[in-house]
């Protein structure tokens, strides 16, 4: 996921509509597949991944009214990100691949969006690929 060390973008997640301004950051290292996404009005952080380090053919289909005015033609940029999920009695983590979070950088912008047909569950557990 291409990031600058901290761009803001306005966008929506599903739960928590009321909050819209928020930063992209990278405190884990540009080379980190990991990125935080905190509101600027409140407390609350999201840690969101590269869906491509967990799933290498992770693909899915928008309705052109969501990707209007979100996504250029060029592709160059976009990211995708997922959610993960961290739940405190349990040493894995997991992804929600069910619904991504598209960034547009240019337009500082994202959509979440709930897939209806890909069959990706909304908590899948990952491992954290090692470096060699």
């Amino acid at each position: 996921m291409k990031t600058v060390s901290e761009t803001r973008l306005k966008g929506r997640i599903i739960g928590f509509e009321e909050f819209g301004d928020y930063l992209l950051d990278a405190p884990f290292g540009e080379e980190s597949p990991f990125r935080l996404l905190r509101c600027v009005d409140m407390a609350l952080s999201f840690v969101v991944v590269n869906p491509y380090y967990i799933l290498e053919d992770y693909s899915f289909d928008i309705d052109d009214h969501v990707a209007e005015g979100l996504i250029e033609r060029s592709g160059e940029d976009e990211a995708i990100a997922v959610l993960c999920i961290v739940r405190p009695d349990d040493k894995t983590l997991y992804v929600n691949l069910r619904s991504p979070i598209i960034v547009n950088t240019t337009r500082s912008r994202f959509v979440q969006v709930v897939l209806q047909n890909e069959g990706y569950g909304v908590s899948v557990p990952f491992a954290v690929k090692k470096e060699e």
